[in-house]
């Protein structure tokens, strides 16, 4: 016991040296070269943080854009393999009567062809004026509610209600507005010569035969959502009409509620809905998986860069201790031989590093928290399927800061090792 005390009270006499001789190396450095070290730490922290984060952004984006103007934070659909949501009617009734739902629209889709040009005899050696696409009967009221489809029009207005043979297109079917027009990609097909005020005849497909309607184009769409860009849409009351669909028949329900609510209103449907099959997902869950796949990719990406920064932090650090104790050998003997343990020498060597990763995150902390997210939620990158945003959590950021200041105190006690092991007459002599 009285060892263990012994050799306690010895640590702690080291640590209080260690301090001493780091405070002071520390406040009679250059201010230069100190001032260089934090902005290289600086960098280091960003690029741990924002490369990634921006990287992972912008997908974050396509998912922030999908849930604010298509799928609220719920979405309702069919199973696979069924034409409509079982059960719609019923289920439309609690949802419109649910405390914590705020808005819902409920949407009637199905695949059609759209004949720019009312006559389906091309000319020839021509193509016909023809696209599929899919139609969506919606509650343009409802609709707005939950997805504020209205803030997508570019051209034209959005539908009203009272008025019918009007229809708004989704920019990627017509060609004068797609972004794919000049793509050269095999089987695409575009409208040629569509627009605001133009007539086109609009044909699904039932069982009883071929029903067709034309529409004028009040509107053309422009969102960087798919199901939006290219899609058609008509008023509900008069896709029921075209089609005499039963109303209950929906193949769609958005779903406006608390997003922290949304797992909760997801098993309290799917409760509702008992034996009737219905898929029921957040909108974080309804996310087409190809666009998961691309997250996972860009975070593994970002995270490789963000390592070679650390890499290269690191041997900055070791390079600065080093350098500094190999110009201090002697005066590091000179310590050594007077009594002061080689533990405190290390550790004022390993504060000094740590003080420059520990200032190098804290303004790097406040440079993302404090400029850079809000800078990018307030102005997005824009991507051409996507806003791109800065994801950074202080969850993830206190795990990099940790990494961070791990890595660099490991660069500091290496080089102050080496130097502090050498023989103690060789460095006083300089040999």
């Amino acid at each position: 016991m009285e060892q263990f005390w012994k050799a306690k009270k010895h640590l702690a006499a080291s640590l209080s040296v260690g301090w001493f001789l780091a405070f002071r190396q520390i406040r009679r450095s250059s201010r230069w070269t100190t001032g260089l070290i934090v902005f290289i730490m600086v960098l280091t922290y960003l690029n741990l943080v924002v490369v990634s984060g921006l990287l992972v952004g912008i997908i974050a984006g396509s998912f922030n854009q999908f849930q604010d103007k298509y799928a609220g934070q719920v979405l309702v659909t069919p199973i696979t393999g069924e034409d409509y949501i079982e059960n719609s009617l019923s289920l439309v009734g609690f949802l419109e009567h649910h405390p914590h739902v705020t808005a819902l629209s409920a949407r009637h889709v199905v695949g059609a062809s759209v004949l720019g040009t009312l006559d389906d005899l091309p000319k020839k050696n021509e193509e016909a004026n023809k696209v599929a696409a899919q139609i969506v009967g919606l509650t343009i009221a409802n609709e707005e509610a939950v997805t504020g489809l209205s803030r997508s029009v570019i051209k034209g207005t959005m539908l009203s209600e009272g008025q019918d043979g009007y229809i708004v297109i989704g920019q990627n079917l017509l060609r004068k507005y797609s972004s794919f027009a000049d793509a050269d990609i095999p089987g695409l097909t575009l409208l040629n010569d569509v627009d605001v005020g133009s007539r086109v005849k609009v044909s699904v497909t039932t069982g009883s035969g071929v029903i067709s309607q034309d529409f004028i184009v009040k509107g053309i769409l422009k969102s960087k959502v798919a199901q939006i860009s290219t899609s058609m849409f008509i008023a509900d009351r008069e896709f029921r009409r075209m089609l005499s669909v039963n109303q209950g028949l929906y193949q769609e329900i958005a779903i406006r509620t608390d997003k922290n609510y949304a797992p909760t209103l997801v098993e309290e449907i799917e409760r509702f809905q008992g034996s009737y099959a219905t898929r029921v997902q957040t909108a974080e869950d309804a996310v087409p998986s190809f666009l998961r796949d691309i997250e996972t990719t860009f975070g593994i990406l970002g995270n490789a860069l963000s390592s070679i920064a650390l890499v290269v932090a690191s041997i900055t650090i070791f390079i600065v201790i080093f350098i500094n104790a190999l110009t201090k050998r002697k005066f590091i003997g000179i310590m050594k031989g007077i009594g002061v343990a080689p533990r405190a020498i290390q550790f004022s060597y390993v504060l000094q590093a740590f003080f420059y990763g520990l200032i190098g995150s804290a303004i790097g902390l406040f440079l993302t928290f404090g400029v850079l997210k809000p800078y990018f939620a307030a102005h997005p990158i824009d991507f051409p399927f996507s806003d791109g945003i800065l994801v950074a959590t202080p969850e993830s950021a206190a795990v990099r800061v940790l990494i961070l200041l791990v890595v660099t105190i490991l660069a500091g006690f290496i080089p102050a090792r080496i130097i502090v092991r050498k023989n103690t007459l060789d460095s006083i002599l300089g040999r």
